[in-house]
């Protein structure tokens, strides 16, 4: 019932918000507003209303929604049922809490995907903060290490099992989640050397921050090569485990600021525009999934350890769950005005270099006429 309430959340804010949360999410642009920035004309401003299009075919976004949602149910069912499950939870809870996490699975590497295909339908990267970026792709690469230790070498799992008396809580949809999350995100990071920035740029403190990260954990893993890193109850100073707990701690530390860059920029633009929503959504979904399959894994064993032995994925979890209510607020009320404003800038620039889609534009004006006569209350 859990999965499928927050699937329906996800699937009923999208569709039933204001027509203008509508417009401005199918139609995410560039303008800075009153703040100007300077982009080339041959940019696309906006992405093609009400459709996705990629390679010359065209789906409905409503159709799109749909067949996101069922596939992830159907991706989670199939993987979750079929696949070895190395889970010491009790039946059924251990298939249980296998489907969730292959569906949270699914809407968190989903929810990488949009923001990457607006980049590439604009050619522009403006309104998507750089230091977000940045910060997730460090983040990622140490969940990646921190998930592939606990999950792959055996002296790791074994010394995880002497300190907590249970088994390493990382699963195998978590390993294949934060790889594919570090593949996605450098994605990102390329588009933003090759699209259109607007004179957005990096800054300099998370780029310092992330530099001493590095030192202080090569000296730790320097001293751990000669001083030994094995598990022992009485002389334990450090072990490796330790340097691998220590990266999930960094991961943790890097999600609680790193949604911070984008919330300001929204903020100081007072517009949205040019951060997919949809990720967004799809990230909630993600973040509150894996929130409950460490619940169920705690209940079921009626061990608490594992969210002391996993910090990161319950404190991502709901880490997550409140920038994205933030996000939510920004795009769909504080902003809405400024977002439908950049939406009508971007119509008329278009229509004065000649290269709208008729089509198109008809469709988009209806949207925001309806959505003035609604705020109006005429017919």
């Amino acid at each position: 019932k859990a999965t499928v309430s927050v699937l329906y959340w996800h699937f009923f804010i999208s569709t039933k918000m204001s027509r203008a949360g509508d417009v401005v999410s199918e139609c995410d642009t560039l303008s800075m507003g009153k703040a100007e920035i300077d982009v080339d004309n041959d940019v696309r401003l906006a992405a093609p209303h009400g459709k996705i299009v990629i390679g010359g075919y065209e789906v409905e976004r409503n159709k799109a929604i749909g067949g996101i949602v069922f596939g992830m149910i159907a991706f989670g069912f199939l993987f979750g049922l079929a696949l070895p499950n190395s889970s010491d939870d009790p039946h059924p809870w251990d298939k249980i809490g296998a489907v969730i996490g292959w569906i949270y699975f699914a809407a968190w590497s989903i929810s990488f995907y949009p923001q990457v295909y607006l980049n590439w339908v604009r050619k522009s990267v403006v309104g998507m903060s750089f230091d977000f970026v940045f910060l997730n792709l460090v983040g990622f690469a140490c969940y990646s290490a921190f998930n592939v230790a606990y999950f792959f070498i055996d002296s790791m799992k074994d010394d995880y099992k002497k300190m907590h008396n249970s088994d390493s809580p990382v699963r195998a949809n978590d390993v294949v989640f934060a790889l594919h999350a570090e593949l996605l995100t450098l994605v990102t990071l390329i588009q933003i050397f090759i699209y259109e920035r607007g004179g957005q740029k990096f800054h300099i403190i998370p780029l310092i921050s992330m530099a001493g990260v590095i030192v202080i954990f090569a000296a730790w893993g320097i001293y751990l090569v000669h001083a030994g890193g094995g598990y022992d109850e009485h002389e334990r100073p450090w072990i490796w485990m330790d340097w691998f707990s220590g990266l999930s701690w960094v991961k943790l530390a890097i999600s609680i600021v790193k949604y911070t860059p984008q919330v300001y920029l929204n903020w100081k633009r007072k517009r949205t525009t040019g951060w997919n929503i949809w990720n967004v959504l799809l990230d909630f979904t993600g973040g509150s999934l894996s929130v409950w399959q460490l619940m169920i894994t705690c209940v079921s064993q009626d061990d608490w350890t594992s969210v002391s032995g996993d910090p990161v994925k319950f404190g991502l979890g709901f880490c997550s769950m409140f920038f994205d209510t933030i996000f939510v607020i920004q795009h769909y009320y504080l902003y809405a005005d400024g977002n439908m404003a950049d939406v009508e800038q971007d119509e008329a620039k278009f229509n004065e270099n000649g290269r709208e889609d008729p089509d198109e534009k008809t469709h988009l004006i209806g949207e925001v006429n309806s959505h003035e006569r609604n705020q109006t209350g005429g017919a």
